[in-house]
């Protein structure tokens, strides 16, 4: 390999490492100003729903759903450092394999399984902390209940319930209730909070909570009510899960196969791989064959998703 290109890719290497190294520190710095906020757990800072402008063209909406995307996986992490990451993951195995077997190919699809690795594991930590915050929710109603039993307004049991549920849940509540400290009405704070969380049984209790204000009612025995619901929601889905364990599991495997077959081929037998790409019609069959891949997958994710 030429030295020069060598070269060229360790500094790349260098500065992009230099780069992540110097955004984590920097999200990770403590503000000496608020050690005397023990009690208090930090805030991240996240955008007011009601600030968040549509989306308009194609561009706008994938920049929109990357942020949902980050800010509802729960990473203390913005989007711009998080897009970094990926970027920075596709060239650092993309990189490695170009310099290993020296092919652009190989080195273009190595970008694209770093890339794509990293942008899963954000859809994974985000479905992981969704199902944390749905596993705290029934507890959190419970609390929210026992204050408003004990007489304090919905703006004091809001309050109460962040500081007695644990996170991750309890500091979008505490996020909540700073919201309705600085005057905001509830169905604007509890807006926020659902864009932040997008759980259904958050949406109900937000209509609940709304309905309550404006026309009154046992807030305490409906919280009960819905309390139960959702635990018995929760005991549902793991009977299903553990029903249909072994087909998701087969799911998965022969999800796997086929990327990690065609990427061994190309790693390690390219010159008969490389045939599909040189021969007339290769690439419409690897075409073909992606699509009924993606195909297969959707239709048995459609079958194995619950909706109760």
């Amino acid at each position: 390999m030429d030295t020069t290109l060598l070269l060229y890719f360790g500094l790349l290497a260098v500065f992009l490492g230099s780069a992540i190294y110097l955004i984590v520190r920097d999200l990770n710095v403590d503000n000496p100003q608020k050690a005397v906020e023990e009690e208090q757990p930090k805030l991240s800072t996240l955008p007011f729903a009601g600030d968040q402008v549509p989306p308009d063209g194609v561009s706008d909406r994938i920049d929109y759903r990357f942020r949902e995307l980050i800010f509802q996986s729960g990473l203390d992490l913005a989007p711009e450092p998080a897009f970094l990451l990926m970027v920075f993951a596709g060239l650092l195995v993309g990189g490695g394999i170009f310099l290993w077997r020296d092919d652009v190919m190989l080195g273009v699809l190595g970008f694209l399984v770093g890339f794509v690795a990293t942008f899963t594991y954000y859809v994974v930590q985000r479905r992981t902390h969704l199902k944390t915050l749905q596993e705290q929710l029934p507890g959190s109603m419970e609390t929210m209940a026992r204050a408003v039993r004990a007489g304090e307004t919905l703006d004091q049991a809001v309050e109460a319930t962040g500081k007695g549920t644990l996170e991750p849940l309890g500091v979008e509540w505490r996020r909540t209730s700073r919201h309705l400290e600085m005057g905001l009405a509830v169905p604007a704070a509890m807006k926020s909070m659902i864009k932040r969380v997008p759980l259904m049984e958050l949406r109900i209790l937000s209509t609940a909570l709304n309905v309550q204000r404006r026309t009154g009612g046992n807030l305490a025995a409906t919280l009960d009510r819905m309390s139960q619901v959702i635990r018995d929601r929760l005991s549902y889905h793991r009977q299903f899960q553990a029903a249909t364990g072994s087909s998701r599991m087969a799911t998965l495997l022969i999800a796997m196969a086929g990327p990690a077959v065609f990427t061994y081929m190309m790693i390690f037998q390219h010159d008969y791989m490389g045939q599909f790409f040189i021969l007339p019609g290769g690439i419409t069959l690897l075409a073909i064959a992606g699509v009924l891949q993606v195909i297969g997958l959707v239709w048995v994710y459609g079958l194995l998703r619950n909706n109760y």
